[in-house]
């Protein structure tokens, strides 16, 4: 039975609600142990309303997602990540380029989108770039951040939120690119629905670009405790 469980949850829940039963079913009775059964009966409950209390909070703080956990048991230890090479880092250099992935034709743009690598982007191959994402109109000249991959695109009235959502895959394997933290800027309700449909955390709506955050080799990390829940 899982620590996080729901079942494990019912269970406690279940034993309060009884226990509490019998302690008002036999307040009354015991004779001589009367204050011994009533003693222990108020304890028990006590001590099982906190364990239920503690199992709810548990399952969803996920401090001990596991009953390996519990026992200080984790199994895991720090790994440092790696930072894969973009599939287009042979090719790179510095300024602009015009950016063509396999999805490009679902996204429905104006025209393909421009790409613009920090200076150092071939310098630092184990690093992992920070985005910009700018949307805009057609014709307006490609945006450059310093310090980040910067993609320019220009969006049309059949540009969905929900084709775009194959972007961040597509340029995480071309390039190497932060995989959260994203600038989103421009294009009003386009812009925000994409933050929208991105998983959280990927992506921020019209952060000031000197607020980014660094070029970062991969860090130190645990394994995901995602699946531990049941």
């Amino acid at each position: 039975m899982s620590l996080t469980g729901v079942p494990l949850l019912l269970l406690a829940a279940a034993a309060t609600i009884a226990t509490g039963a019998v302690t008002v079913l036999f307040w009354s009775r015991g004779g001589r142990l009367r204050p011994v059964t009533r003693t222990l009966g108020i304890l028990l409950l006590e001590a099982l309303v906190v364990l239920t209390a503690g199992l709810e909070v548990n399952r969803r703080e996920q401090f001990y997602p596991s009953w390996q956990a519990l026992r200080g048991d984790t199994g895991t230890a720090a790994v440092t990540g790696e930072v894969r090479a973009g599939l287009l880092d042979g090719r790179v250099r510095s300024g602009s380029f015009e950016w063509r992935p396999p999805g490009l034709a679902a996204w429905h743009l104006a025209h393909a989108p421009a790409v613009s690598v920090p200076a150092d982007y071939l310098s630092r191959p184990d690093v992992a770039f920070p985005v910009v994402l700018a949307l805009v109109a057609p014709g307006t000249p490609t945006r450059r951040t310093p310090g980040a991959v910067t993609v320019t695109l220009a969006p049309t009235a059949a540009t969905t939120a929900t084709a775009l959502r194959t972007l961040p895959a597509e340029l995480e394997r071309d390039l190497r690119v932060a995989a959260t933290g994203w600038d989103v800027l421009g294009n009003g309700p386009l812009g925000a629905a994409f933050v929208r449909s991105v998983p959280a955390g990927l992506a921020v709506l019209d952060r000031p670009t000197d607020a980014l955050p660094p070029a970062l080799k991969a860090p130190q990390t645990l394994p995901s405790l995602r699946n531990t829940r049941s």
